[in-house]
């Protein structure tokens, strides 16, 4: 339908309603940010794409002149993308003869039961693709990285200012709250995660995954799912191998050297390499944190606790340097490793029965947050000397923007 109009959908999570709008859907498309490996479409024709097509920011398909296979033989066509098949019709593309070279119709929600057959100006069938099913990560997370790129386009929004006429406790208490539902949810993917697998599994894929960052997280778990620890480890896997397994997959623009994905795969090679029980010894140091046990068995540590202090109390700087060394061995840097243990590391434990995580998860050093979120966290005085930046606090601000 173009870039003029961008529909929105109040999607349902697991812990709270956020918004989700038609651009996120087309940009999923645009950065084939979905399980491509075995698509096929709903008559069953296997479909392989070559080319997204070009991005239409006027009226008319989404995508213009996209290059696919379908059968093993090339077709040049349009691409229109929708929630549901039915938005065909109540957008009135069958008479419009702008939609009459559309060749494939992604739409994000499989349809139950009978369905509309969609069909062109003039009389042709596109082939149908269903998207979620495809996904390799939660909608929520798509909504969290459109958010965040938001976040460093735009100085003033409208919800921002109204986050800011708040009082400063009210601000704090905000943010509590939405961190703690990420943090519920975080814990619910992680328990699913270790209730298909082993923990040694589910510590291997979540670090590859999480090594991958947002950009690169969906090649990442491909590798991490065809390949064991034990191929890592035991030398049965090169870098440059790995990385042509997904040749066309990675999103590498715009990266920096350090998070290009052959950077990354070998440093989760040199690790395993290192300490091929890392994920055993991760539980030995997680195993060990007692003394941050209350009898409740809760983490201790009053809310009203700064960070700075929490984290004086609680030794975590210790503890960060031992997660560092005598897991990972030195081989991931301190922001990348804070990210990887507030985004993996505690939500597993907590969903293994290995410790009561949340208080640790909130007090964490920030691990890799985009400037602009710092800025705004600091104009909101939720951040000084007192305050310092914390993973809590960029959870919380992160599901206000999701929630605005």
């Amino acid at each position: 339908m173009g870039m003029l109009k961008d529909e929105l959908q109040e999607i349902q999570g697991l812990y709270g309603s956020f918004s989700l709008s038609e651009r996120i859907l087309q940009k999923i498309w645009l950065q084939g940010d979905f399980d491509q490996s075995t698509l096929r479409t709903e008559s069953g024709k296997r479909l392989r794409v070559i080319d997204p097509g070009r991005w239409n920011l006027l009226e008319g398909p989404d995508f213009l002149e996209a290059q696919l296979e379908l059968e093993d033989v090339g077709v040049v066509g349009d691409v229109e993308v929708h929630f549901h098949l039915d938005d065909w019709h109540l957008h009135a593309h069958r008479g419009n003869p702008n939609f009459s070279d559309v060749c494939l119709h992604v739409v994000l929600y499989p349809e139950k039961g009978s369905k509309q057959t969609v069909i062109t100006a003039k009389g042709t069938v596109p082939e149908l693709l269903y998207l979620l099913p495809l996904l390799e990560r939660d909608l929520e997370d798509y909504a969290v990285d459109d958010a965040l790129l938001g976040l460093e386009q735009v100085e003033d929004a409208e919800w921002m200012l109204r986050f800011m006429e708040r009082a400063l406790d009210e601000r704090r208490a905000i943010l509590r709250e939405g961190a703690s539902a990420r943090w519920a949810r975080k814990v619910d993917f992680a328990r699913k995660r270790v209730q298909g697998s082993s923990w040694r599994e589910a510590c291997h894929q979540y670090c590859l995954e999480v090594l991958g960052y947002a950009r690169n997280r969906a090649p990442m778990a491909r590798v991490a799912l065809s390949h064991r620890i034990e191929d890592f480890s035991e030398g049965r896997v090169e870098v440059e191998a790995l990385f042509a397994e997904e040749r066309g997959r990675w999103r590498l623009s715009g990266l920096r050297p350090a998070n290009h994905p052959r950077h990354r795969l070998a440093q989760y090679v040199e690790i395993c390499r290192m300490h091929p029980d890392w994920p055993e010894r991760l539980k030995r140091v997680l195993d060990d944190l007692d003394d941050f046990k209350g009898l409740d068995g809760s983490v201790t540590g009053d809310a009203s606790l700064s960070s700075a202090a929490f984290r004086k109390q609680q030794g975590l700087a210790g503890l960060a340097e031992r997660i560092a060394q005598e897991v990972f061995s030195g081989a991931i840097s301190a922001k990348r490793l804070n990210t990887l243990v507030c985004d993996a590391l505690l939500p597993l434990a907590q969903a293994s029965g290995l410790l009561e995580a949340e208080a640790l998860w909130w007090h964490w050093p920030a691990g890799d947050a985009p400037e602009r979120l710092h800025a705004f966290l600091k104009q909101s005085q939720v951040i000084d000397r007192a305050e310092p930046f914390s993973n809590g606090q960029v959870q919380g601000a992160v599901q206000l923007m999701i929630e605005r």
